[in-house]
Formats: structure tokens, sequence, C-alpha cells
């Protein structure tokens, strides 16, 4: 009894997903790494088993929540990452409209025509045992068989091997070309890369990233900053700290975004929910839900409208998110969607 009761409270295994995120290989095994992601957010995947980027592509955004010390600074920051690869999440599942049959539901009312047909099965059975029973005086006075005909249950087989026979002459046609009323057979099937094209991907070229003068160091859950010869030049008060680039570096001080220079003066405030590096002069950050872009003074070069933004690439243009498309945006302020 005590062996039964170990395996009471175990909770079964979920079947593994067999969705495949619709990219190449080399793509899908990608280590995390190379994302340039913060030292916190790897590490945060890492130890939430997520090691290539085909270990996030697999899953939805929300799944992302799942993995412990996952929140939405570092979802932001994860698909800022990936937006430039051309990749995106997994797609979230279709809502079940109202009036519209549920599989299980459509299982299970054929589970139920299999019960009647079953049942209608055992009356037949029943009523040829009946006749079987009867004496051989109502059985002889009974109307005998039309010539030709046999009991409902040799008449089932009997259907039942022209159907095989039927399907069978299927399969051996089937792969060559049928001809019907002296025509070629239309083939019916849907292709669904042309009712929903995806757009071919295509890899950006690597950039060699120049290592700052100044690096990131942690002591006590706080981040700071050492020059080259590793001496400490800005002290670690920060929750959370990026690389310097283009002298400047963003930090957050209580759960809030700004930017520092090389002698630690705050030039912008305190204010955003997440923020980029600089680029071109450029940073993208975000208020609430929604992301723009700032100059090196605090200005805001580009309003917040869109769903997401990403640095400027260093050829002139960033890319930025709005229901749900992808596009190029300009210092200008012009957008190429696509």
């Amino acid at each position: 009894m005590g062996k039964n009761n170990r395996f009471r409270h175990r909770k079964p295994q979920r079947p593994a997903s067999d969705y495949k995120p619709p990219y190449s290989d080399d793509v899908l095994a990608m280590s995390v790494e190379g994302l340039n992601l913060s030292v916190e957010t790897l590490d945060v995947l890492q130890k939430g088993g997520i090691k290539t980027l085909g270990d996030i592509l697999s899953r939805r955004k929300n799944d992302m929540y799942k993995v412990q010390n996952f929140n939405k600074k570092r979802l932001f920051e994860v698909s800022n990452a990936i937006a430039p690869l051309g990749v995106d999440f997994r797609p979230d599942e279709p809502k079940v409209q109202d009036g519209k049959q549920e599989p299980a539901q459509r299982k299970e009312n054929g589970r139920e025509r299999e019960d009647r047909l079953d049942g209608n099965r055992g009356k037949d059975r029943s009523r040829d045992d009946r006749r079987k029973d009867a004496p051989r005086d109502e059985r002889q006075n009974a109307k005998p068989h039309r010539e030709g005909m046999r009991p409902a249950e040799d008449r089932r087989r009997a259907e039942q091997e022209n159907a095989d026979r039927r399907d069978f002459g299927k399969n051996k046609q089937q792969g060559g070309k049928d001809k019907q009323n002296g025509r070629e057979k239309q083939d019916n099937s849907v292709d669904f890369s042309k009712i929903f094209p995806r757009e071919k991907l295509v890899h950006s070229p690597r950039i060699e990233m120049k290592k700052d003068r100044f690096t990131k160091f942690q002591r006590a859950g706080r981040w700071g900053y050492k020059d080259e010869t590793g001496k400490e030049v800005i002290p670690p008060i920060y929750t959370e700290a990026l690389n310097f680039k283009e002298d400047m570096a963003a930090v957050e001080m209580n759960g809030l975004f700004g930017f520092i220079n090389r002698e630690n003066v705050l030039v912008i405030p305190y204010k955003y929910d997440t923020a980029g590096s600089f680029s071109e002069g450029w940073a993208n950050v975000s208020l609430g839900e929604k992301c723009g872009y700032v100059d090196q003074t605090g200005k805001e070069t580009v309003p917040f409208i869109y769903d997401a933004a990403t640095p400027f690439t260093g050829e002139g243009y960033g890319r930025v998110k709005k229901d749900g498309r992808w596009g190029n945006i300009t210092k200008d302020g012009e957008v190429s969607w696509q």
C-alpha cells in the first residue's frame, strides 16, 4: 500500500509540443550567446534551459514568463535581439469562435455514431439469433431470401470486402494521372505557402563589435564599470546596466532607465521602462507599452507609437513594429513596411 502512495500525487508529464519554427536548422541551432543580450538575461535563459534560438522561437511570448525570473523587460530585450534576424516567437493559437464545434466534441459525437451503429448491428444479430431459434415449421413458412441475397452478417462482410478492394484500387492508381471524361483530373490540394507567404529569411552581415574601454562588473547584485586596467571608475550602484556606446550607457535605478556619461553624470533622467544602447546618435526606449527614439540630449526624435523598436543598424535605419508588421525606419521618420 505504501508503494502505491508514492505515485498517487505524481503529476502526469505533459506531452512535448510537435511545433517546429518555420526557419532553417542553422538559424534554430544558433546559440543565445550570439544575440547580444545582457549578462543577466542570458543567465536567466540558460538557467531556464533555453540554449538556442530555436528554444526561444518554439515558445509563445506568454510562455517565456514561465521561465524563472523572466519578466517583461527581458521579453522586450529578447524581442529586440531576434527582430533583426527576421524571426519571431511562436504565434498564438486562434480562439474558438462561438457556434463552432470543438474537436473533442466532434470526436465524442463520432463515438456516439459508432455506438449507434454497434447497437444496430446488435439488433441484426439478435434478429438472426431469433430466426435460428424459431421452430422449423416457422422457418419453412417464412418468406425465403431472394436469389442472390445473403443474411445481414454476410452482406456486411461482402460490403466491407468491396470497400477494401475499391480503396486498394485507388491507392494503386495514386501518384499517376487519372483521366475523367477525357480530361486530366485537377489537383485540388491547397498550397498554403501562397495563401500565407512567409518573408524570406535574410541573414544580416556579422558586425564585429569593438570592445569598449569601460566594462561592466557586478558586486552584491549591483552594477558598475571598470577601465582597461581593472580600476573601478563607476561604483556598482545600478540594478541594471548596458555597455557604453557612443560614450553613453543606459542604467536602471528604482525600476526606471536613464543614461549616464563616462563621468557617471546622469545626462538623461530616469523615466523609461526599457532602454537600448545608442547607435548613430539615437537610442530606442519605451514608455509603457509603446516605443520610440531619443537623441543624446534626451529629446524625443521618434514618437512613442510603435509596439517594438531596435537600435539603429549602423547603416542608417532601425527596425520598428506596429500592428504586427515590421519595417525599416530612417532618421527622417519614414518607415518602409515589409
